[in-house]
């Protein structure tokens, strides 16, 4: 028994739904879809629309946007099975057993992440190549490198877990906006204890965000991770293991500096078509030294 559960927002989700009814359906398994709109424009709500007449498939568009924690913890709850697998909205299905696998696997750990991929094939439109470039090179890994490391390398596009256990533990849902809700989820089922197993069973990431829009939520996700950060839900990722040796050696200010000095020839680069990682990284290190320079000495962000 099966419950997937797929938060929308803003995209078509009917070839996703229409491919893992097939595999449900060939897997001979008892399921259910579950695809809960939050806050989703006319035009995507409309397209989703038929969804509600498939059988086992629960289509509810909210009345108001709940956030991207909230919506998983009330899809969670409204899950008719102990088995839940969470999908993103933008995720394409990269095999025809992929329900299969996880089925094959489902009471091997109380977690279990199949992974994420991107096209293989750079993006013709060059304002979505960062995107691209980022999400190959930084975000999709193979089964062995995200088993070395299981709870850095957790995301919630695409992952298996038992109802009661979200239940126990929940998004935090003080993180409305965008960013790092997956990492502080795993560092919660880290400090309880919990295993996290990665499979190869990815699904692919569709949703390429323009530069400017990338680079606008990689803000708001910083702006996330220095605020739990100063709550004392400290998030040690390597960004955050970086700035702190940079703090103690004394060179932050001087890197900032540095940065700001040559911050329009690397902010055209990460909009050209052959953007570099290493200022996408100094630019998401310089961003938090800022802001952290902010908290501390302006109290605010």
């Amino acid at each position: 028994m099966l419950s997937i559960l797929i938060p929308i927002y803003n995209c078509d989700v009917t070839k996703l739904v229409d491919e893992l009814h097939k595999q449900c359906g060939t897997a001979k398994i008892l399921f259910e879809i579950l695809c809960f709109d939050d806050g989703s424009s006319n035009k995507y709500r409309q397209a989703n629309a038929s969804l509600a007449s498939y059988i086992g498939v629960n289509y509810t568009e909210m009345s108001k946007n709940l956030g991207r924690a909230k919506i998983r913890n009330w899809l969670a709850k409204s899950a008719s099975y102990d088995n839940l697998l969470f999908l993103d909205c933008d995720s394409k299905l990269t095999n025809k057993t992929f329900i299969k696998r996880y089925l094959k696997v489902m009471d091997k750990a109380p977690v279990i992440s199949g992974g994420r991929i991107y096209s293989k094939r750079k993006p013709t439109a060059q304002s979505k190549i960062l995107h691209w470039k980022y999400g190959k090179f930084r975000e999709s890994k193979s089964e062995a490198y995200r088993n070395k490391h299981p709870y850095l390398f957790f995301h919630t596009n695409n992952f298996l877990i038992k109802k009661q256990l979200i239940l126990d533990i929940k998004f935090d849902e003080s993180i409305y906006g965008y960013g790092y809700e997956d990492l502080l989820f795993a560092q919660l089922l880290k400090e309880k204890g919990l295993t996290i197993r990665h499979i190869e069973n990815p699904v692919q990431h569709l949703g390429l965000e323009k530069t400017e829009i990338f680079l606008s939520k990689t803000r708001k996700s910083l702006d996330n991770l220095l605020l739990l950060n100063y709550k004392g839900q400290v998030l040690p990722t390597r960004l955050v293991q970086l700035a702190d040796r940079i703090i103690a050696l004394g060179f932050h200010e001087d890197f900032m500096k540095l940065f700001e000095r040559f911050e329009s020839y690397i902010l055209k680069n990460l909009h050209g078509p052959k953007p570099s990682m290493r200022y996408m990284d100094a630019f998401k290190l310089n961003y938090y030294l800022k802001q952290r320079h902010k908290l501390i000495y302006d109290r605010k962000l």
